[in-house]
């Protein structure tokens, strides 16, 4: 008994102790699986930290391990570096080792007219600006110098214009004082030629009263001797009035004949042309013969039986179309023909001024003028120098153009060419005044053309 007893103390105590052995493990197991989790959330913390510093990846990154390494040489965090390292290079750039990278941005961005997306780009644009500067500080300096010398030059010629024209008034004045004395004296001279003069008017005033009163005398005689002459003249011609011989009127005269018909067209041919001088717009009134066209007492002409007017001109013949035709009494061929101004035997004069673009080559020249000058002429004409009363058409072409008027130092073949186109332009607005007051017909290069019925070769149809 007493053996189990002993037998069954130790197990119980065994179990008592491996109970409390299990229970302390417990405790402890307890204890320390606390603390474990207390140092993995501390651990857990600890990376959560460090990756807001610097990741994994990061931490691979060869930039990265090189400012790991210069902070361990500086013994201080990587933060710490890159604080320290940033607050010297603000304290660089803007001055303040507080100022961050938007402080920066800013501020960069307050700088008008330059590249501020890097600040050496900044820095490099200011370089240009500063080069462009200092090179336009030179240039312009280079100017101030050559201004500067070229006021000094300018003074130099001033003083020298004075002093000579100083010199020139000096030499005028005594000029002048001369003159003045020279003046004099011719007043004095003049004066008393005046007074010879006024002598000499009186005396001559006198004999011309004299002259006059017995010129008057003789006039009076003349005319009583005119009028006896008169009379004397009256009487003969009464007395010759019927041995006189007396031509026809020129305007009785006949013209030409129609040579021939064209019914279905209303058209005539007569028989006259360019070498009679017929022109286009003529018109003729048609006579059945001569002795229709007389007069009758009273003086006045008798009405054509029909009236044609020119449109075709030929060298000998023209055409004419029929404007007018009494019914019952038609145009036939042989019929005479009438104008009461027109006269194929007349030569007409042309007065020629101006300058001409026969050639059409949109030129005019005065030596163009002959062509015309050469076409009249052929045409029957006479070209003539002077506007007299004879003259039948002024042919003026375009007015003289006139340069202005050289300046005194001109050559001398510049100011004789002005003279003459001055003299030329002159001379064109005299014949116009001229011809506007006798009443001469003035025509121009293409009129003249209408009324001749001719061109120049060289004119391009």
């Amino acid at each position: 008994m007493a053996g189990r007893t002993s037998t069954g103390f130790g197990i119980g105590a065994t179990i008592t102790v491996l109970a409390l052995l299990t229970l302390t493990l417990f405790v402890l197991t307890t204890v320390f699986f606390g603390r474990y989790r207390d140092q993995l959330a501390q651990v857990q913390q600890l990376r959560q930290d460090q990756s807001d510093v610097v990741t994994a990846e990061e931490r691979n990154r060869d930039d990265v391990r090189n400012l790991i390494a210069k902070s361990k040489e500086k013994r201080q965090s990587l933060v710490g570096f890159l604080v320290e390292t940033q607050g010297g290079v603000m304290q660089k750039v803007t001055g303040a080792r507080r100022d961050t990278l938007t402080d920066l941005e800013t501020k960069l961005s307050g700088v008008s007219g330059a590249d501020t997306s890097t600040l050496l780009a900044l820095v490099q644009s200011r370089d240009a600006e500063i080069k462009n500067l200092r090179d336009q500080l030179t240039q312009s300096e280079a100017a101030r110098q050559a201004a500067l010398a070229d006021q000094q030059n300018e003074v130099a010629r001033i003083a020298s214009l004075m002093a000579s024209h100083q010199s020139t008034v000096d030499s005028l004045n005594t000029s002048v004082g001369g003159l003045r004395t020279e003046v004099e004296d011719y007043r004095k001279g003049a004066d008393d030629y005046k007074a010879r003069l006024d002598a000499n008017l009186d005396a001559a005033r006198n004999a011309a009263a004299e002259e006059k009163q017995r010129l008057e005398g003789v006039v009076a005689q003349l005319r009583d001797e005119s009028l006896v002459l008169g009379n004397q003249l009256a009487v003969l011609r009464g007395q010759r009035s019927s041995d006189i011989l007396r031509g026809g009127d020129e305007a009785s005269l006949i013209d030409g004949s129609i040579v021939a018909v064209d019914n279905t067209q209303q058209n005539v041919y007569l028989s006259l042309g360019k070498k009679q001088h017929v022109v286009l717009g003529m018109t003729f009134s048609v006579y059945a013969d001569g002795f229709a066209i007389k007069p009758d007492a009273d003086g006045k002409y008798p009405a054509g039986k029909a009236t044609v007017e020119v449109i075709n001109v030929g060298e000998s013949t023209s055409t004419a179309r029929i404007l007018s035709e009494v019914r019952g009494n038609p145009i036939v061929r042989g019929d005479a023909i009438a104008n009461a101004l027109f006269d194929p035997n007349k030569v007409y004069k042309f007065r020629i001024f101006g300058n001409f673009d026969t050639n059409r080559d949109g030129i005019a020249t005065p030596a163009e003028r002959s062509d015309l000058e050469a076409l009249i002429v052929a045409w029957g004409g006479k070209v003539v120098t002077d506007l007299a009363g004879d003259v039948d058409f002024l042919v003026l072409g375009e007015r003289p153009l006139v340069p202005p008027r050289p300046s005194s130092d001109a050559p001398f073949a510049v100011v004789s060419e002005f003279s003459r186109l001055s003299r030329e332009a002159s001379q064109y607005d005299e014949l116009m005044r001229q011809a506007g007051s006798t009443s001469i017909p003035v025509l121009n290069e293409n009129r003249l053309y209408t009324l001749i019925g001719k061109k120049p070769v060289s004119v391009r149809q």
